[in-house]
């Protein structure tokens, strides 16, 4: 059944004359609802569907669940641009004066709708009429006793009513908003709120008189309006953060800014029941931009402030009338004695707006839900960043979280500090050192390596502290010898940073040098003695002038050596330290630590082998390919074991070419060298990669054609015809510069995959209509393939026979047979110098970055950064996901993410990669992200269907498949180009948003 049958029936319901009939069943319009979903309609259908809806919607006699669903089939048929929304919504409108209160929420539910996807208020016009209405029903059923109504017209008001530049039109609107703020059911108090602030994120300025029914509303017994309430007096401090507010207690008048006393109400939500709220609160906080100092300090004390004292009567305004400017007058005061650490409510010096803030971040760091933890952390860090006597004070208290349960508390600590650390140096105190030291022996290599971090932006005290840092670097050195290189950079960091501490007593202790007899040598691979010598090389100039009489000799004559092997730990003005004695040390820091002509030496022996052995290679395939014919085979009198023999020797001569392109050459220097050789002419390397590729494809040939023969290891041959096919692809696909004989070569192999799927597979297992298919594009192929032949004059007797049986239409499995009997491949030998490789490399943040927190409620955005060499169209390129089902989604990026560099020469960068992952709150799992190319294939239908190999069910329904080509899903075949896929691992996080029956898209 369709909708067009609906349409059918709806034409039988009317009479004679022509007349509409609404729909009388909840059947009947649910059915009609439901199949305009993925149906072709015309617009007299559209538009015949419509009007019946209307009708149906104001025919007060029928049940309100028929008419709620013509009021939801009218929203989805107004979706269409034939349909004409004026008329809906005017039909609507008549109808919220007869419908009964379920079908009026729905009907103010699909404005809202239409409103979203077709600008229904802002740029289509209401009659005046129709409008007036409107806004008459909006206002009376503002006022119904049931609060879902109340809910459906609060919603849709600052649509009807639009706010426009006059003050007094905003006003109006948000007054009559406000009064509901403290409605007597929640849903309604949250829904009014929801509408403010869905104002303020379409840009509408907030009035400000409207702050203290926000403030109000952060008190109230419903978790989700304290939630909206709190971003309402964000959004409203930042709008007017000078706006001043007065202050009365006890009959003294204080006046503020209004981002102040904002910043306070929302310190005082850190101590709400809900854990949601107290989150929220801790992220809001982090907004805040230029609060005073005073109120920031604050939140890291417990204590109220004692500061800004005033005077307050006792009894009368005793002790107050005479005060000026801090001068008491004649009159008399006298002070209640308050305990010490109480804070003294009816004290002078007290202020309740100070208490709010007292200690907000306190609370929020010692939360027991740790995503509470993790947004005060954050708000932290946002904070410091504008306030460095509050980044001073936060040190400790972030430094102590690394005593915290949970893994992803204490690193969020740690990339805080390191945060605070990269614009000022964090002086560490004894204590502090001690728990970072404590810090460092954690078994995740992530949280050590970023205590390293954090070490490398800290300045230490005394040097004796430094000594004690040294000891236990010098433990997880031999405790964690995979820790060296972030160690190391974090002394070159150290050195910097202390230079007046490393002296010669200090330097003495450090390397075990006496001061009155020789020392013995060091060993030069032992790696304390490497890092000791990192950091003190890495002092300022003046103070490694004078350590040259300190250090011993072979300390200078190991320098060439450390600066190689570990690049970037010593300064590169390490040569100008260097004593003039050590003349041969400064020519060894000024040239490379190895002799370049004895890379050069290795690097020519190592290609002149690789050389010999693609050649031997090319020399096989030769034979191969033309060394033989069905007549030298007859007459040698062993039949195919000739062709299996000539694969082996290929085969052999593949794994020796192998052999000598990945055996790496000992040094740092030879791989340098040839990694430069292999950038100077890369396209000599590429073409003996797909020489290579298609001989190892080649080969497997003699093998195909024993096991044709042989039915029952059917399977073991449409795996190799399935993997050969998808071979000759990536070859064609991923390599530019092939010429028309190679081309040749390529898709009369992809022939012979072509019959030998159809000679071996069981037709008996599929719809008889796929062999018939298989047939057809085979003949087409073969035809294609005899025409590119002629136009480079090659004569293939295999071919010519297969043709002529196709002209005859005799073409039948004996024919088939036979030509993967006879079959040799044609010589493959593109142009030397001509082909390149396409290629894509990830650019792949840092380790920090790798595991991606997001809310499960919504998609992942992923961040993608790659470089695409030698692709010629940007059309071919998307980005594939790799999903932890093996479920493999193809993503194309948009034109703008892609950026010519050079010709061929591709830079990718999408900032939004939305991907839906099926995981709940707290699971973690990883994603494998990769680009490909896509290419039409020769035949879209058959080759699609080889290429799947085994994964085609039995059963197979040959309609399914033609559905999925008219999608344009299967008739391109895709090849993965990234050599090294990019691998994210995620976690889902429990996120609790703000619930509301109307969300904006």
């Amino acid at each position: 059944m369709s909708a067009k049958r609906s349409l059918a029936e709806a034409e039988a319901d009317t009479n004679g004359s022509g007349k509409l009939v609404p729909f009388t069943s909840y059947s009947d319009v649910h059915y009609v609802l439901v199949s305009l979903e993925g149906t072709l309609l015309s617009e007299e259908d559209i538009n015949h569907m419509s009007k019946r809806a209307l009708l149906t919607v104001n025919t007060a006699a029928l049940p309100s669940a028929v008419q709620q669903v013509a009021v939801r089939l009218v929203a989805q048929l107004c979706t269409h641009p034939t349909v004409d929304s004026m008329d809906a919504v005017s039909g609507l409108v008549e109808a919220l004066y007869t419908s009964e209160p379920s079908v009026r929420c729905e009907i103010y539910q699909a404005m809202l709708k239409l409103h979203e996807l077709k600008g229904l208020f802002a740029d289509v016009h209401l009659a005046i009429e129709a409008k007036q209405r409107l806004d008459d029903a909006v206002m009376r059923d503002l006022n119904h006793s049931q609060h879902h109504l109340r809910c459906s017209s609060l919603a849709v008001l600052p649509m009807v009513r639009p706010q426009k530049t006059q003050s007094t039109t905003v006003i109006d609107v948000f007054d009559t908003i406000c009064k509901y703020t403290t409605d007597a059911h929640p849903k309604v108090r949250q829904t009014a709120l929801n509408a403010i602030f869905r104002e303020h994120l379409m840009a509408v300025n907030l009035p400000v008189e409207m702050y203290d029914e926000c403030v109000v509303a952060t008190k109230d017994d419903f978790e989700q309006v304290r939630l909206v309430a709190v971003e309402l007096v964000w959004a409203i401090s930042s709008t007017y953060p000078e706006y001043p507010v007065v202050i009365q207690k006890f009959k003294v008048t204080e006046t503020i800014r209004l981002l102040d006393d904002a910043f306070v109400k929302i310190c005082d939500m850190v101590n709400d029941s809900s854990v949601v709220v107290r989150q929220r609160a801790c992220t809001i906080l982090g907004r805040f931009k230029n609060v005073d100092s005073k109120f920031l300090s604050q939140t890291f004390s417990k204590q109220v402030m004692s500061h800004l004292r005033r005077f307050v009567p006792r009894g009368g305004t005793r002790g107050y009338a005479g005060r000026n400017r801090g001068v008491r007058g004649n009159q008399q005061r006298s002070f209640i004695p308050t305990p010490k650490g109480d804070a003294d409510v009816e004290s002078d010096e007290f202020r309740l707006l100070d208490s709010g803030a007292a200690g907000a971040f306190v609370h929020g760091l010692e939360d027991e839900y740790q995503e509470v933890r993790d947004a005060a952390i954050d708000s932290i860090t946002e904070l410091s960043i504008g306030n460095a006597s509050f980044a001073a004070k936060a040190v400790d208290f972030l430094v102590d979280m690394f005593n915290d349960s949970s893994d992803r508390v204490r690193l969020c600590a740690i990339r805080a500090l390191v945060s605070i650390g990269e614009r000022s140096l964090i002086q560490l105190t004894e204590e502090q050192l001690s728990i970072a030291l404590s810090a460092m022996k954690d078994a995740s290599h992530i949280m050590r390596h970023g205590i390293y971090e954090f070490l490398a932006v800290s300045s230490l005290a005394k040097s004796e502290n430094l000594a004690q840092l040294m000891t236990a670097f010098k433990s997880n050195l031999e405790k964690y010898p995979e820790d060296q290189m972030p160690i190391y950079l974090a002394l070159k960091a150290l050195g910097n940073n202390h230079s007046s501490m490393i002296n010669a007593a200090f330097v003495r202790s450090l390397l075990g040098i006496s001061e009155h007899y020789l020392s013995r040598e060091a060993r030069i691979d032992d790696i304390v003695y490497a890092g000791s010598i990192v950091l003190i090389m890495n002092t300022k100039v003046a103070t490694r002038n004078t350590l040259v009489a300190v250090l011993p000799d072979y300390v200078y004559s190991h320098l060439p050596y450390l600066r190689d092997k570990y690049r970037g730990c010593l300064p590169d003005d390490i040569l100008l330290t260097v004593p003039e004695k050590h003349l041969f040390v400064k020519h060894l820091l000024d040239t490379p630590h190895v002799d370049e002509s004895v890379a050069r030496l290795y690097l020519e022996d190592r290609r002149d082998a690789a050389c010999k052995a693609f050649a031997s290679l090319q020399d096989s395939l030769s034979r191969f390919c033309l060394g033989f014919n069905s007549q030298t085979i007859a007459a040698s009198g062993d039949g195919g074991d000739h062709a299996i023999k000539s694969g082996a020797i290929l085969k052999r001569k593949i794994d020796e070419y192998n052999i000598h392109q990945s055996s790496a050459l000992s040094g740092t220097a030879e791989a340098e060298a040839e990694a430069a050789a292999a950038a100077a002419d890369p396209s000599v390397r590429h073409y003996e990669h797909t020489v290579m590729y298609y001989a190892r494809l080649a080969s497997n040939i003699p093998d195909m054609q024993i096991l044709s023969a042989k039915l029952y290891q059917h399977v073991e041959v449409l795996e190799l015809a399935s993997k050969t096919m998808y071979g000759l692809y990536e070859i064609e696909i991923r390599t530019v510069g092939l010429d028309l004989d190679s081309l040749l070569a390529l898709r009369y192999l992809r022939l012979f995959a072509h019959a030998l799927w159809l000679n071996c597979h069981q037709a008996n297992l599929y719809d008889p209509r796929v062999a018939e298919k298989l047939m057809d594009e085979f003949s087409q192929r073969v035809r294609r393939l005899v025409q590119l032949a002629k136009s480079r004059s090659a004569e293939i007797s295999a071919l010519e026979i297969l043709a002529l049986d196709i002209k005859n239409k005799r073409i039948s499995t004996e024919s088939i047979s036979t030509f993967i009997d006879s079959f040799k491949p044609l010589l493959f030998a593109p142009s030397t110098g001509r082909c390149q490789y396409a290629l894509a490399s990830f650019i792949k943040p840092s380790l920090k970055k790798r595991i991606i927190e997001f809310n499960h409620l919504f998609p992942l955005n992923l961040k993608i950064k790659s470089s695409v060499v030698w692709v010629p169209h940007r059309e071919s390129i998307f980005v594939t996901v790799r999903m932890p089902t093996q479920k493999c989604v193809k993503l194309c990026p948009p034109p703008s993410s892609l950026k010519p560099l050079a010709p061929m020469h591709w830079s990718l960068e999408w900032d939004s990669v939305s991907v839906s992952l099926p995981l709940g709150s707290g699971e973690s799992t990883s994603i494998t992200i990769d680009i490909a190319l896509r290419q039409a294939a020769d035949m879209p239908w058959a080759d699609s269907f080889i290429v799947k190999g085994n994964l085609v069910p039995r059963g197979y329904k040959i309609e399914n498949y033609f559905k999925c080509l008219a999608d344009d899903n299967d008739q391109y075949v895709d090849i993965h180009i990234a050599d090294d896929g990019y691998t994210v691992n995620v976690n889902a996080v429990e996120f609790k948003p703000p619930a509301s029956i109307h969300t904006r898209a």
